[in-house]
């Protein structure tokens, strides 16, 4: 009997211990694949800027919307593979041609912050390049893909790139170069690969990253990289917006006191000349 009452006895639960997930969960900005082969300066790459970590120490919280990444690149590529391999830590070896779009969204938390990332895996195909096209729109990353075993696909990268920016005129997207299937080349073939895909990724001022779907080598990095430093930048722009509001509201306040101080002018000299007997 004694055993039940002990079932029976309202005890508190115990603590529970959340973990943060090391895939998601960032404190400084992940590094370039190779800081040889990325448009960035090498200041950048030791840790977010200041101004973003001090802004972020400010009571008021800024207002991030998710961060729409898209993948384009030639159809077999690898795009849904690496997609899935970061959002579900799978790998299937038969994946079927993407349709249209698929639609991925992770969550991440930078420097205490929520941020997500909203992945656009669109299709491959010359059929639903025209569909994809209109998923292009308002896209802050760009991931060019393209198979390091098929050298065509490489050489196709720059198209799907200028197609993609045809749609995102009025802001310029962070560029990824993505060469995937590194696993399946031997060394010397990787090393040849990533020598002529570093010097497409400068023509296309990209950052270029190796990795593969089906050992997962550098994918969790790559997406890394890309939340660190979309959200990087969705953090200047809104410090470049709070400046900007700052400076218009200082304007209005001077042009108001300006007005009320040549009113009271006009009020006092009318006042003077109505006591000295003028009419005018």
């Amino acid at each position: 009997m004694p055993h039940l009452l002990r079932q029976n006895l309202l005890l508190p639960a115990p603590p529970t211990v959340v973990m943060h997930d090391p895939r998601t969960h960032l404190r400084h900005l992940p590094p370039a694949y190779s800081p040889a082969q990325t448009p960035l300066s090498r200041d950048r790459e030791r840790d977010f800027a200041p101004q973003v970590r001090y802004h972020l120490e400010l009571p008021r919280r800024p207002k991030l919307r998710p961060c729409k990444v898209i993948f384009v690149g030639d159809c077999s590529v690898g795009k849904t593979a690496i997609v899935n391999r970061f959002c579900f830590d799978k790998f299937q070896s038969n994946y079927k041609a993407t349709i249209g779009v698929d639609f991925e969204l992770e969550n991440f938390s930078i420097l205490g912050h929520n941020y997500g990332l909203e992945m656009w895996d669109t299709a491959g195909q010359e059929r639903f390049k025209c569909i994809a096209g209109a998923y292009y729109r308002n896209a802050s990353v760009i991931v060019v893909t393209f198979d390091m075993t098929k050298r065509e696909t490489l050489e196709s990268a720059k198209k799907w790139l200028n197609s993609a920016l045809n749609y995102n005129t009025g802001q310029k997207p962070l560029i990824f170069l993505a060469g995937t299937k590194a696993d399946l080349l031997t060394k010397e073939e990787f090393v040849r690969m990533e020598r002529v895909a570093g010097l497409a990724a400068s023509e296309m001022q990209a950052e270029y990253w190796s990795v593969s779907a089906r050992s997962g080598f550098k994918v969790t990095e790559l997406f890394q990289r890309i939340a660190g430093l979309a959200f990087e930048e969705a953090i200047k722009q809104e410090i470049k917006y709070h400046k900007g509001t700052a400076q218009e509201k200082g304007k209005t306040d001077t042009s108001a006191k300006s007005q009320t101080f040549d009113l009271r002018n006009f009020i006092s000299s009318r006042f003077a000349r109505q006591k000295s007997g003028c009419a005018c």
